[in-house]
């Protein structure tokens, strides 16, 4: 392919004496699943909503030799296409098609166009999705806009295909299975209650089935953002105590001396807090050792591992109101936002934490509901007015995106700049997420009914507040400390909770099983007997086949030192084995295996699997999503 960035064209066109009224909405919703990577130079999406015969053409011979796919959706037969001004006879669209050198997939997103399908094959087009049978028009945008969505999570066309196969019989119900048709076979839909899409392949079709949208992108370019000059890191950092004592004027006197700030004394209340997922991570950029201490790729990825955590807490907060809400009422979510569930390693690595988390907040307000994190509403508006928050994404996107792929070099020259600039864009997000300090991260390990005849129950919450504790920026063994506070109402157990108000257990939100305490799943954790503090929050599937198995990074080391090192990993076990021997992956996973096999030898009837209660919350919430 030429060394220009791949380009979508996405064509519609409709009629007015029989209109389509999703044909907008399926526009719109397809160009806002792939603006993220348009904005990042990944690929270059050119959308046309009232497409003719000669803007076809001339978007042909404008993006010619960067054509990846082409998407058509509105009226159609097996002949033509319906466009506006007239219709666009099928063999001559497909001989100019054809003649795209770095063509992969044709989508043709219209009713019965399957017989459209051997023209295109024959002009030598690799790949095509076409219908078999007329589609309801709510079908024809459900479907497309979920083959979008996971080839946006860097999914190959191939596994978008059949993904979006397999959610739309878990939405509409059906039998059948996914039409992939290569090249020498023919198709055969004898049921129109069958799958009406299929895959056709040409000659040369099995290449394009691995095709995905480009992972890397350049980095941003940021020139003099910050004088680097006398350059000193963390220096970017200290700005955000200023917005942190707005918020808490209380942190005023803990950060100054003599009217000034103090440097270190500011990193330490900023650590402190922000809630553990983030504080954990910036501890680990400000320590002092050799890597943190000047500018070198490793600071800059560690200062992508504090930007990737805060973004995934934020996800993680907006997905559970959403689910919350969904179970107390009827909200149109839409199904793309479990992909989170169905992702693996690599596709994890650039999952767009922050622009799903926007998604989510639009979709409650859409609804009229109450945000959990009232200031969630502020983080949207700045993001899409373009401001300094959406040019840290930008430029930190873009480190990230050169570190998952391996391109160090991309972030090692002008090394010095570089760390200046990270730094820089990650203070400003941070500035941005201040208001996370108004809030509690609870960890209740466990709760006891206390039921006194006569005196009605009061619920004894075990719980530790998941700040960090500092002394010499590390992690105080009283911040495994547990205390016991009595409501006459009970939370979730065994779950990590944020919350505005601890003494009201009524205002809070379950962060399960995103956030996990890995702690609450063991025995006599009532007791203070935990001996290190074992917070992880989910990164992606894995395993094979059909099992779903879910894996888990500890919140207590970088993202990449988490994404190597088996001890800072943890399994859930989607399979139906006993969790015991399956749930189980590095350090935490023997600790807890161990100490659950002495429980099962003295009582086997009464053990409780957790593990398998955050396995079945996984599986409600794919359902309560997609519905």
């Amino acid at each position: 392919m030429s060394n220009e960035i791949p380009a979508i064209l996405l064509m519609f066109a409709n009629q007015q004496d029989a209109y389509l009224d999703k044909l907008k909405e399926e526009s719109k919703e397809i160009n806002s699943i792939l603006s993220g990577h348009d904005d990042k130079g990944t690929i270059k999406v050119f959308r046309e909503e009232s497409a003719s015969i000669k803007d076809i053409n001339d978007a042909l011979l404008r993006f010619e030799d960067r054509v990846a796919i082409f998407h058509y959706a509105g009226h159609a037969d097996a002949n033509s296409l319906k466009l506006e001004g007239g219709a666009g006879d099928a063999t001559g669209i497909a001989e100019l098609l054809g003649k795209l050198p770095n063509l992969k997939l044709v989508f043709l997103n219209g009713c019965s166009t399957q017989g459209q399908v051997k023209y295109l094959l024959q002009s030598g087009v690799k790949a095509v999705i076409a219908t078999a049978v007329p589609i309801d028009d709510n079908k024809a945008v459900v479907f497309a806009q979920n083959f979008y969505r996971a080839l946006s999570n860097f999914h190959s066309i191939e596994s978008a295909f059949l993904r979006t196969v397999a959610l739309m019989r878990t939405i509409y119900g059906g039998s059948f299975e996914a039409t992939v048709v290569r090249s020498g076979q023919e198709a055969i839909f004898d049921d129109t209650q069958a799958m009406p899409w299929g895959l056709y392949l040409g000659a040369a079709g099995e290449e394009s089935l691995a095709w995905e949208i480009p992972a890397y992108h350049e980095v941003v370019a940021q020139k003099n953002i910050v004088e680097t000059v006398n350059f000193k890191v963390n220096q970017e950092l200290q700005e955000v105590i200023k917005t942190l004592m707005e918020i808490n004027p209380m942190l005023e006197q803990l950060s100054m001396i003599d009217g000034e700030i103090d440097s270190r004394a500011a990193i330490l209340q900023i650590i402190q807090n922000f809630p553990w997922p983030i504080a954990t991570q910036i501890r680990l950029l400000v320590a002092r050792d050799g890597d943190m201490d000047t500018p070198s790729v490793e600071r800059i990825k560690q200062i992508v591992s504090v930007y990737v955590n805060t973004t995934q807490f934020l996800f993680y907060t907006a997905i559970s109101q959403l689910w919350h809400e969904k179970q107390q009422k009827t909200i149109d979510t839409k199904s793309y936002l479990v992909d989170i569930l169905y992702i693996n390693n690599k596709q994890q690595g650039q999952f767009d934490y922050l622009r799903h988390f926007i998604e989510i907040v639009e979709i409650l307000q859409a609804n009229n509901i109450e945000l959990f994190v009232p200031a969630f509403a502020d983080v949207v508006k700045k993001f899409k007015e373009g401001t300094d928050l959406h040019k840290a994404y930008g430029y930190l996107e873009s480190m990230r995106s050169a570190i998952h792929t391996g391109q160090l070099d991309k972030v090692s020259g002008d090394l010095v700049q570089k760390s200046a600039d990270s730094e820089y864009h990650l203070s400003s997000v941070l500035i941005d997420m201040a208001f996370l300090i108004e809030f509690k991260l609870i960890t209740i390990r466990d709760i006891h009914v206390v039921n006194p005849r006569y005196l009605g129950a009061q619920f004894n919450h075990y719980m530790r507040s998941l700040n960090v504790s500092v002394g010499n920026i590390a992690v105080g063994n009283d911040a495994l400390k547990l205390n016991s506070r009595s409501f006459d109402m009970f939370s979730n157990n065994a779950s990590v909770i944020l919350t505005q108000d601890i003494q009201n257990p009524d205002k809070y939100l379950s962060l399960s099983p995103f956030i996990i305490d890995v702690n609450s799943f063991k025995t006599g954790m009532t007791e203070d007997r935990a001996t290190e503090q074992q917070l992880f929050m989910y990164a992606h599937r894995t395993g094979q086949g059909a099992i779903k198995d879910y894996l888990y990074y500890s919140t207590f080391h970088s993202t990449y030192v988490a994404r190597e090192r088996l001890a800072d990993q943890f399994i859930v076990k989607g399979s139906d084995n006993d969790n015991d021997e399956n749930n189980t992956s590095g350090r935490a996973g023997r600790s807890t295996r161990r100490k659950s096999r002495r429980r099962a030898t003295k009582d086997a009837s009464t053990l409780v699997n957790h593990f398998d209660v955050l396995k079945q919350q996984f599986e409600i919430l794919e359902k309560d999503l997609i519905k």
